[in-house]
């Protein structure tokens, strides 16, 4: 059997006293940057694991170690965790069925805030959890993901990579993308703008413009490139590229968000320059957040049952996290038309 490495282990390969390396993992001050890069690059060439907490999780079953039930929660570096609407209502969902199947979640943090390494070494910890939930991340983000993975072997996003070894659970972009631009489309209208997220290393949003994409072909509709902005999954980002799409000597008669928040942009640009919601121009959108029904006019979009789909994807995390699961499975989850105010008829 490998001996576990230790604290004793960093300290002796360093050239320090435990104590000191003690204070750099735990972000303390009045270490040298000199010895700060020592310690962690003893730690980094180990791969030292803090076992502090894992003493209390030390649990055994049958003679053989049965890993934590806890979670963890890491979301895209872009989300705001509690006031992005989406991430928002997810985030809630998650405590619902948590508190319901009697799981804890250990922490919630974006990408950026575990960047901090003694943040990270003391929290993705295979001794403090079983497993994390990966909310919002996509294909540019797999350096990230890899990292991760080295620490805790459990990893299910909800979302959608193309990488099959992490398991997926994300609604089903593609349909959402052709339902709302079908609709569009059965409406009258032809010249109809998108506003994705990210095109290039996104795979939820090329699903979502695909399906985009996939209507205009059904009917007979010719792509338009100039008709399709980066929103940057921001509210900011999205004003942009609307105001982009305003720009032209020809106006769209309709404009797809591939996200609700990106919506609240598209609405503010449109509104600002006079124009009317849906008189002048229609807008549809995806996600179905609360804030959807509240907006004026009420938002048309592509709705899903986001407690339904946060249960699936823990399901899956606690299926892998009990070895019975065989990670790198992809799950699309049902969406479905919610119809509102935001969309009229051309005559």
């Amino acid at each position: 059997m490998t001996k576990a490495i230790t604290i004793k282990d960093i300290a002796k390969d360093a050239g320090v006293c435990i104590k000191t390396v003690s204070r750099v993992i735990n972000n303390y001050p009045h270490v040298s940057e000199d010895i700060r890069k020592r310690v962690w690059q003893s730690v980094d060439a180990f791969g030292y694991i803090p076992d502090e907490m894992g003493k209390r999780l030390a649990l055994r079953k049958n003679g053989h170690p049965v890993r934590n039930g806890d979670i963890g929660c890491i979301l895209f570096s872009n989300y705001e965790k509690y006031s992005e609407p989406y991430t928002a209502e997810i985030l809630d969902e998650l405590d619902r069925v948590l508190l319901e199947m009697g799981i804890r979640n250990h922490f919630t943090y974006t990408l950026d805030e575990l960047a901090d390494r003694s943040l990270f070494i003391n929290t993705v910890n295979p001794n403090v959890i079983g497993g994390c939930l990966l909310i919002g991340l996509s294909d540019q983000h797999m350096t990230e993901v890899d990292r991760i993975r080295k620490k805790v072997k459990c990893l299910v996003l909800l979302g959608r990579v193309e990488d099959n070894t992490v398991s997926c659970v994300h609604p089903d972009g593609f349909m959402g993308g052709f339902l709302a631009t079908n609709y569009l489309i059965n409406m009258g209208h032809r010249r109809i703008g998108c506003i994705v997220g990210y095109l290039k290393e996104h795979s939820d949003t090329k699903l979502r413009f695909n399906g985009y994409k996939k209507a205009l072909e059904a009917a007979g509709i010719p792509y338009d490139d100039t008709l399709v902005k980066e929103g940057m999954f921001s509210i900011e980002g999205a004003v942009k590229a609307t105001n982009s799409l305003l720009k032209a000597d020809i106006l769209p008669t309709a404009i797809y968000s591939v996200s609700d928040p990106m919506s609240i942009g598209v609405y503010k640009a449109i509104q600002e320059r006079g124009l009317r919601i849906p008189r002048d121009i229609s807008v549809i959108s995806f996600d179905n957040i609360n804030l959807a029904s509240h907006l004026y006019p009420s938002l048309t979009t592509i709705g899903m049952d986001k407690k339904e789909m946060v249960k699936m994807a823990l399901q899956v995390l606690i299926s892998e996290m009990e070895g019975k699961g065989t990670p790198g499975i992809k799950i699309t989850f049902p969406v479905e038309l919610v119809e509102r105010q935001s969309c009229r008829k051309l005559v």
